[in-house]
């Protein structure tokens, strides 16, 4: 029996499950780079005004001037879109490079074949492959930071999703390691110093003017930190969920906390 199983799993990923072919057949049909989670999924740190659809690109940083004009600009960044150029032009997008490594180097499956293939993308395969790149898009899964207000300083954190890490490196100075990985200086050079969660956040800002619109099109929500529960924000949204129930869809809602919660 488990040699069995064994076979089906090795079938899975060594690139003849019928499934993920299907997927990967009409993704190739608009381009060898197309991912649907350009469109379809986001990671906003709001404390850092930084944003990355997919966990394997690095983030980038969010233009205060778009999202002045057009608060979707949290996902629909002007960067962000010319990748969509490239994936529907036939392009494979620099910052995608984990998945090339593993399609030029494997008969596996790469994260663009699965993360288009989730009930969050695949649905909207046609509309996104018939919509121009400059066109917005809401996202369907969407994860969300706050602030970095965390009452813990994890080793695997860092500063700049905790407060308390940040307390303790501005009164001890940094830890010092050979890249000065989350260093101060080197969360300015990387434009990723966060903002107070008692300090104003024109990302923040931003997000509340689109989440209206974003909240009708959502199929999977998830906040993270620091820690959540001690943000507004987060209490503010599961406010807005009870008081406005989604007509359109189910909402899957998730939190990231480490559930110690101390008020003052």
């Amino acid at each position: 029996f488990q040699k069995e199983e064994n076979k089906k799993l090795k079938k899975t990923f060594a690139g003849d499950n019928p499934f993920y072919l299907s997927v990967r057949e009409d993704l190739n049909k608009i381009g060898p780079g197309m991912c649907l989670a350009k469109w379809t999924q986001v990671t906003m740190h709001l404390q850092l005004g930084h944003t990355h659809s997919c966990h394997h690109p690095r983030t980038h940083q969010i233009s205060q001037s778009e999202i002045k004009r057009n608060p979707s600009a949290l996902h629909n960044t002007s960067y962000k879109k010319r990748r969509r150029k490239e994936m529907l032009e036939g392009s494979r997008p620099e910052e995608c490079d984990y998945c090339w490594g593993v399609e030029d180097n494997s008969d596996r499956f790469s994260d663009r074949t699965f993360k288009s293939s989730e009930s969050w993308s695949l649905p909207y395969y046609k509309e996104i492959s018939e919509l121009g790149w400059r066109q917005d898009y809401n996202p369907k899964y969407v994860e969300v930071a706050f602030s970095n207000a965390c009452n813990f300083a994890c080793s695997y954190c860092g500063p700049a999703f905790s407060s308390k890490w940040m307390e303790e490196i501005e009164k001890h100075v940094a830890y010092p390691t050979t890249d000065k990985f989350n260093d101060p200086l080197y969360l300015e050079e990387e434009n990723k110093k966060p903002f107070k969660q008692t300090e104003y956040n024109p990302y923040v800002e931003a997000f509340w003017k689109w989440w209206p619109e974003l909240y009708k099109d959502l199929h999977t929500f998830r906040i993270t930190g620091g820690e959540p529960l001690m943000s507004k924000d987060t209490w503010n949204v599961l406010d807005y969920i009870i008081d406005n129930p989604n007509p359109n869809r189910e909402l899957n809602l998730a939190i990231n906390s480490n559930l110690v919660l101390y008020l003052d």
